[in-house]
């Protein structure tokens, strides 16, 4: 019998410094541990092999460490570190296109955490593990072995894994929804369902500091064309139509109404605003909620001119990114409301804004609003709050592989750490414990465990601090590098 099954995208997935790798970790699974589920055998979720998908940032950090030491040198950093980083990205690259991690698993069932990291809303009723192979098959080209080249189409190569994870070819054609269905089937019911997607239809444009904004005419013309529903076409796009939104997540919420039984309890999370995680900084004029520019996490006075010479977003685009998840989050509400009163809202969303730095004025105080945020919760002596410093949602710094401030987000700026999985499982648990769902309760969260599992905190890369400064001081170094891994 199912108790409880999730579907959605990276951060339901467990994804962390740039890769899918540590699922046990992930805030379901932390749930379903907490539920008293024995993980994987009551709650199966998938694993990836070697550091993960598509690069572990700080498995990679840890492994250039033990060649060349705590610091980098100017020699180093023009010689040795490419070579390096070539190595590591062709290792992974050889994993997961001919090695161990391109073969399918022994577990021929359905996981219960289904998410994928990447995935739109339209995603989890379009792409199976066959429209991967396709996807996979375009992307690698005639090139077998590329320089510098990590695993082709490596979001397609994960959903494959976690769709259909030893390649059944009756599974082929089937999706999250699919998977999520088969279950209800064999397992004749489900407690509760976690259903957390949205983030991914906004989440490009902080990426790639660019807005690419499907209009109207846009998606006029890809109803033309008959690829409203392909997940490739629909990429062209990082900032998704709100009417296409729309269309979208009642799709997906009545097809999953369709399959679960009336007895199932759902929760469903809002989007947060993705201009407060630390992949983009502030610069210039701040107004009390928004700075003049936003420009790459190491962006800083050494390498941003005013205006910036560099990539980035402006005040303007960025309060439309914000009115654009707004929408998104009204349309969430909209559609679930209109369910059974086992449908629940998670303000996932409004517990990020809580955790804002700068937007809630705590810039002399990183760790405040996290004291704020766990005392509102009724949890003023939360363990968290005994670590030095607090942690806070603040870039990732460390002096001598030491924690100077962040904690909550992982070092590829948009992604939590463990610690953060955590306070996302705590959210989702209070919700559900209110809602009902048997054994549910977030004081059963073993924060002791999570807190020694996260690796960032216990031991920070040595070479991270070396990282960031190199980066703040050469942006052109800088993204020559990150040109080199996408």
């Amino acid at each position: 019998m199912a108790k409880l099954v999730a579907i959605g995208d990276s951060i339901t997935q467990g994804f962390q410094s740039g890769a899918i790798f540590r699922t046990d970790l992930a805030y379901p699974t932390l749930i379903a541990r907490a539920m008293g589920l024995r993980v994987p055998s009551e709650f199966p979720i998938p694993s990836f092999a070697g550091s993960g998908l598509p690069v572990n940032i700080e498995d990679l950090l840890r492994s250039m460490e033990q060649s060349l030491g705590q610091e980098i040198s100017t020699w180093e950093w023009v010689v040795r570190l490419p070579t390096l980083l070539n190595q590591y990205v062709d290792r992974v690259e050889d994993l997961y296109e001919r090695g161990a991690g391109s073969r399918p698993a022994s577990y021929g069932g359905c996981y219960h955490n289904l998410a994928v990291w990447g995935f739109k809303v339209i995603d989890s009723m379009t792409v199976s593990s066959a429209y991967c192979d396709q996807a996979i098959n375009r992307a690698e080209g005639w090139l077998e072995d590329d320089f510098f080249g990590l695993p082709a189409a490596p979001m397609y190569r994960t959903a494959k894994q976690v769709l259909n994870p030893n390649f059944q070819a009756q599974k082929a054609s089937w999706t999250q929804v699919h998977n999520l269905k088969a279950i209800v089937q064999s397992d004749g019911q489900l407690d509760a369902l976690i259903l957390w997607l949205g983030s991914n239809d906004c989440l490009g444009t902080v990426v790639d500091l660019n807005i690419k904004d499907m209009t109207a005419a846009d998606v006029q013309q890809l109803e033309q064309k008959g690829q409203i529903n392909d997940p490739q076409a629909r990429r062209d796009w990082n900032l998704t139509n709100l009417n296409l939104f729309q269309r979208d997540f009642t799709a997906l919420v009545e097809t999953v109404a369709k399959i679960i039984l009336p007895s199932t309890k759902v929760f469903v999370g809002t989007v947060p605003h993705v201009t407060i995680p630390p992949i983009t900084q502030g610069l210039g004029d701040f107004d009390g909620k928004y700075f003049e520019y936003y420009g790459s996490f190491f962006a800083s006075p050494y390498n941003i001119g005013d205006p910036p010479q560099r990539r980035h977003l402006t005040k303007a685009e960025v309060i439309a990114i914000d009115q654009r998840v707004d929408g998104f989050n009204e349309v969430i509400r909209d559609v679930v409301g209109r369910q059974s009163q086992a449908w629940t809202i998670v303000e996932t969303g409004a517990m990020l804004d809580a955790l804002a730095v700068k937007r809630n004025n705590s810039t002399d105080a990183p760790g405040m609003p996290l004291i704020e945020y766990c005392r509102r919760k009724g949890r003023p002596d939360h363990p968290l709050l005994n670590l030095e410093p607090v942690p806070s949602i603040l870039r990732f710094s460390t002096q001598n592989a030491t924690r100077l401030q962040g904690g909550l987000f992982s070092l590829d700026c948009i992604h939590p750490t463990t610690i953060g999985y955590g306070l996302i499982a705590e959210e989702f648990l209070t919700a559900m414990q209110t809602a009902g769902v048997a054994g549910a309760d977030p004081l059963r969260l073993d924060w002791p465990d999570i807190i020694i599992h996260d690796t960032l905190l216990q031991a920070p890369p040595a070479l991270w601090d070396d990282i960031l400064t190199a980066a703040e001081h050469n942006a052109a170094l800088w993204d020559t590098l990150l040109s080199f891994m996408t």
